[in-house]
């Protein structure tokens, strides 16, 4: 988006402001939904969702446990509902960052760490684990655990 600032200068028009160009940002932002993880865990999740809407950024959530079960665009007014609850796989999740890599500015993998290590993504990427469980060492990027 667009928004006009006198610091910058108007090559045109000399009297007028500038402007002053900003990306929005766009986030793939993917819950683990298996049996493994709580409902306790996806409420703090659920939380941290409408935290990171706050920001102005565009959502984008997809649900997953062994396959990619939802995808749908982020709206806090909607109420949300989980799909899945099965075993647990990253590797379809990261498959579809990678496939569309140049359509979001990152992913964070909401989960508690427990599944066997996917492939790295092609783009940025950030593991939130629950305040339940530990750090996986087998994961492949940067890691926080909530609090």
């Amino acid at each position: 988006y667009t928004k006009k600032t006198r610091r910058k200068y108007n090559k045109r028009y000399e009297d007028n402001p500038g402007l002053k160009i900003k990306p929005r940002r766009h986030i793939l932002f993917a819950i683990d939904t298996s049996g493994s993880v709580s409902t306790n865990e996806l409420k703090e999740c659920i939380n941290e969702l409408y935290h990171i809407h706050k920001t102005g950024t565009e959502i984008t959530v997809v649900e997953a446990d062994a396959a990619i079960s939802h995808i749908a665009k982020f709206n806090p007014k909607k109420d949300f509902h989980i799909h899945g609850r099965r075993g647990t796989s990253f590797q379809p999740v990261i498959d579809y960052f990678n496939e569309n890599v140049h359509k979001y500015t990152c992913l964070i993998y909401f989960t508690d760490g427990e599944a066997p290590a996917p492939t790295p993504a092609k783009g940025r990427m950030l593991w939130v684990l629950s305040s339940q469980s530990p750090l996986n060492p087998e994961l492949v990027g940067p890691q926080i655990k909530l609090n």
